[in-house]
């Protein structure tokens, strides 16, 4: 049995009807280039021997008492593998859209609590000689990073993969947890909980002291960081932690209706203006999507004067803790400024913005940070969660951030799965009240897979996004005096889910 973190369990409990908490990823592959008999059992067959690489597979949730204390994951008894892989077969022409539709389908769909959480669909049809893998698993058991590393255990480097040794171990399911078992381990964690509130408050004194001194500029930065500009060291010029976000239509309450989007954008041509206007790579792509929200709010005659704010998920992973699984980040802010025509003006911002949020960030320890995750109890995040959706009105209250953007990194040589090449890997993700818009980038090869998932009604035209972010790639080069190279591709594959009686018909298309 292994417990939860507090991250872990946050992500656990606020999950509502309406806010399914899973992220996934849309894996594209070349039947073209495939081994001859490729196909769905080649992939289930893949999985299933790979299992004990990957533990969170076979391990489902047991509450405590009263959800006081964070739950564990036990080793599923009662484990049934073809609940967890399909098969979904497209109808005919097999379109990108099609594809985009299951994914916002599924995006909206919470998984079932009575077994491990997460779900596999191998879809068949395709256009172009192409196929798909639709992953899905609850954020409870990974983030961007450790997510990225559990894919890495079903991929190779090579299209013939060596030859895996066996298990260390058989695989031991457990057995339930007794419920006094469960009743004694909660009263003693319960107790000891308001001595590390005590202790925990004592240890970040210090941390608070140097964490102002970081927010109005005042800390040293690291060698590494942006200089901040002259103005930097003004107490008023407080970071947009401190700032309200303007009000937009990514803030609103939301229901499971989603519509997604994916595209890959050229990581030579983002890598040449990072060179060129020595910015970073994250900069470059902050910029990116500050471009393509101002004129997506100016077509809608919705541009507030104020810039957007956007949160931004960093890692705080150490090295110890990889291929650990579960949740270890940070959430931080970043100014977006959309309220520069010229985008050079906004690129600079961009940079001044992330150089505040390195001081911070390196101001709080990160396992300063996971524990102060661990001490509100679940009853407590789960009850919150339920009463912010049920009586608060996302619509009316001042935002905190506008959007969430996260940028993870990826492998940059080609992976295989089961031999057959993989041609791109986009990211689904989550919105939330309040937060309907959700940007995440992948990096993988020579391009930036870019997945946006978003709730319906506040983003109902999320393919003409993804264009005004190619568009905006395009303003920047210009802007920087680069020579545009291919134009830019076509719109990319879209979805909108309309209503969650949609997803009865996608399933019953799996076998």
């Amino acid at each position: 049995m292994k417990q939860l973190s507090g991250m872990d369990s946050m992500f656990l409990n606020l999950e509502t009807a309406d806010a399914p908490m899973h992220i996934g990823g849309v894996t594209l592959l070349d039947l073209a280039r495939a081994p001859q008999g490729f196909g769905f059992e080649t992939v289930r067959q893949r999985i299933a021997e790979r299992l004990h690489l990957l533990p969170s597979f076979r391990r489902r949730l047991v509450s405590m008492p009263l959800n006081l204390v964070p739950p564990f994951w036990i080793e599923d008894p009662d484990f049934r593998f073809d609940l967890h892989v399909r098969k979904v077969q497209l109808k005919a022409p097999g379109r990108d859209a099609q594809l985009a539709e299951l994914v916002a389908e599924l995006a909206g769909t919470a998984l079932p609590r009575d077994r491990p959480l997460w779900a596999f669909y191998y879809v068949e049809g395709l256009s172009r000689k192409r196929a798909a893998c639709i992953s899905i698993i609850h954020h409870a058991c990974i983030d961007g990073v450790s997510g990225a590393e559990l894919l890495s255990k079903l991929l190779d480097l090579e299209a013939i993969a060596a030859p895996l040794p066996p298990p260390v171990a058989q695989w031991d399911p457990d057995e339930l947890p007794q419920v006094i078992d469960r009743l004694l381990f909660t009263a003693k964690q319960a107790w000891s909980r308001h001595r590390q509130f005590v202790g925990l408050v004592r240890s970040s004194a210090p941390v608070a002291w140097q964490l102002g001194k970081a927010l109005i500029g005042r800390g040293e930065p690291a060698p590494d960081a942006p200089t901040p500009p002259a103005e930097g060291a003004d107490p008023a010029l407080l970071p947009e932690s401190f700032k309200p976000a303007p009000r937009t239509r990514f803030n609103v309450s939301i229901d499971a209706r989603r519509s997604y989007a994916f595209r890959s954008l050229s990581l030579p041509r983002i890598k040449a203006l990072k060179r060129a206007l020595s910015i970073t790579v994250n900069d470059a792509v902050l910029a990116i999507c500050a471009g393509a929200l101002r004129q997506y709010l100016l077509e809608k005659d919705e541009l507030p004067e104020r810039p957007l704010v956007a949160a931004v998920p960093i890692s705080v992973r150490s090295r110890e803790h990889r291929q650990a699984g579960g949740n270890r980040i940070a959430m931080l802010t970043v100014e977006l400024p959309t309220q520069y025509a010229d985008p050079l003006q906004r690129v600079a911002a961009v940079s001044r913005s992330t150089g505040k949020l390195k001081r911070v960030h390196r101001a709080v320890p990160a396992k300063m940070l996971m524990d102060w995750m661990e001490l509100p109890t679940p009853a407590l995040m789960a009850r919150a969660a339920r009463l912010y959706e049920n009586f608060v009105n996302s619509d009316r209250l001042k935002p905190p951030v506008n959007v969430l953007i996260s940028n993870v990194p990826g492998p940059p040589v080609t992976l295989y799965l089961a031999g057959a090449p993989l041609l791109a890997n986009y990211p689904i993700s989550i919105p939330y009240h309040g937060l309907a818009l959700n940007i995440t980038v992948l990096s993988y090869r020579d391009q930036l897979d870019v997945g946006l998932t978003a709730y319906l009604d506040a983003v109902p035209d999320i393919e003409h996004l993804l264009d005004l972010m190619a568009q905006a790639l395009v303003e920047l080069e210009s802007a920087a005096g680069i020579a545009t190279a291919p134009k830019p591709a076509r719109a990319g594959p879209v979805a909108k889910r309309k209503s969650p009686g949609r997803v009865k018909s996608a399933r019953k298309q799996a076998q």
